[in-house]
């Protein structure tokens, strides 16, 4: 499993919109885009898959943007990868995506299936509070980890 560019913007977006949201004004997309160098249109896309994921609401307007729909001590790390990723699964057959047909018998299955499992504990063991808290104000992840 590799968290591609869209899972690592969508998480530094969240970051970023949680240091930044001084309690009462949303935070724009500009500002967002601006402090992490990540282009406006690219950050759209980000940012509305956030919102269908549950995360964000948009607020209208000349000093709209957006806020978390609940608070980020409730917001799981993996919720937010697979909102953006789609799946954290390394290899489709664990997830129901694909039927294999030697799945049955597939030597390497439980493997994979340990790996899912392994991956999806710690993905939802941090909350998007934790990765804030142990964090300095975040600009651009272009790095690969």
């Amino acid at each position: 499993m590799m968290i591609s560019t869209k899972g690592r913007y969508a998480l530094t977006t969240l970051i970023d919109i949680a240091q930044n949201f001084d309690g009462v004004t949303p935070v724009s997309i500009k500002e967002i885009s601006d402090r992490q160098q990540i282009s406006m249109k690219y950050l759209e896309q980000i940012i509305s898959l956030m919102v269908k994921g549950g995360f964000l609401k948009s607020i209208r307007g000349a000093r709209g943007g957006y806020l978390f729909t609940r608070p980020i001590d409730q917001i799981k790390v993996g919720e937010i990868l697979d909102a953006a990723e789609g799946t954290l699964a390394p290899v489709d057959c664990v997830n129901g995506v694909s039927t294999c047909a030697k799945s049955a018998s597939c030597p390497t299955f439980p493997l994979y299936k340990e790996i899912d499992a392994a991956i999806y504990e710690v993905v939802n063991r941090y909350t998007l509070k934790d990765l804030v808290e142990q964090s300095a104000p975040v600009t651009n992840t272009s790095c690969t980890p």
